[in-house]
């Protein structure tokens, strides 16, 4: 069966995989139901046997996969050995009611191991980390909008954030339309959440991602879609150093 989240703009690809077919189908739904609350887009395929799994990677591709160890046929441990030796590239978290199968699954760097006699909230915990590890990889940021809708948006194509009144909003790349978000965000905790991925406090109103930023003058930042946005006073050479900072790490993807 396929259960398939919409959500985000990125879109995981997870197996399951588990002998016992009523398990399968309730872990599944809870698998589901931890994505689904970190608003990330999911489709999940399940399996009742590792050599199921095996054979649909001709035509699938995934970038998780969970699997219990203890089946028949091919148990976990020897469905990881196979799938590693084929240099498959995804993540593996192992599920088991057998603790001790923790040191034997070292040896194929799971993300994690979760204990079926803590079932939910060791999935909960993963889920919550997996979810956080991807957001950091691909560089999105998790916002709320006035509306209380709640999506991931990719950092590179936030041109800045800017307050007006007690307001916040942000701009999409180079279009000049602004999109207001929940009034819970101040531009502190946003410079806060931000900072990792470019952005720079150029005015007390103003947060600018750099890889916008076409030219800093002393009284303004020209943005690549000609915006003009101010410069605190005295702001000019510490908005420059930053910005050649961020041009020598190399983060402009």
């Amino acid at each position: 069966m396929e259960y398939n989240i919409t959500g985000g703009d990125i879109l995981l690809n997870i197996a399951v995989v588990d002998d016992n077919i009523k398990f399968l189908s309730m872990y599944s739904k809870e698998i589901m139901k931890s994505f689904t609350k970190n608003n990330f887009s999911v489709s999940i395929d399940e399996y009742s046997t590792g050599n199921e799994l095996i054979d649909s990677l001709e035509y699938k591709k995934y970038d998780l996969i969970f699997m219990d160890i203890d089946m028949p046929e091919i148990s976990g441990i020897d469905l990881a050995a196979e799938l590693r030796k084929n240099n498959q590239n995804f993540d593996i978290i192992f599920v088991s009611a057998h603790p001790h199968f923790v040191f034997e699954t070292i040896r194929f760097t799971p993300y994690r191991f979760i204990r079926k006699s803590n079932l939910v909230s060791e999935t909960s915990e993963a889920v919550n980390s997996y979810c956080l590890k991807i957001q950091n990889d691909h560089k999105m940021i998790l916002l709320e909008l006035q509306n209380g809708s709640i999506f991931n948006e990719k950092v590179d194509i936030i041109s800045d954030f800017f307050t007006v009144r007690h307001d916040v909003y942000y701009t999409s790349g180079n279009e000049n339309n602004a999109v207001i978000l929940s009034r819970k965000y101040s531009l502190s905790q946003l410079e806060n959440m931000t900072k990792p991925y470019g952005f720079i406090r150029v005015h007390k109103s103003y947060l600018v991602n750099y890889r916008y930023i076409r030219s800093i003058n002393t009284k303004s930042v020209i943005l690549t879609n000609n915006r003009e946005i101010p410069v605190s006073h005295g702001k000019k050479t510490e908005i420059q150093e930053r910005f050649m900072e961020l041009l020598r790490d190399g983060n402009t993807s």
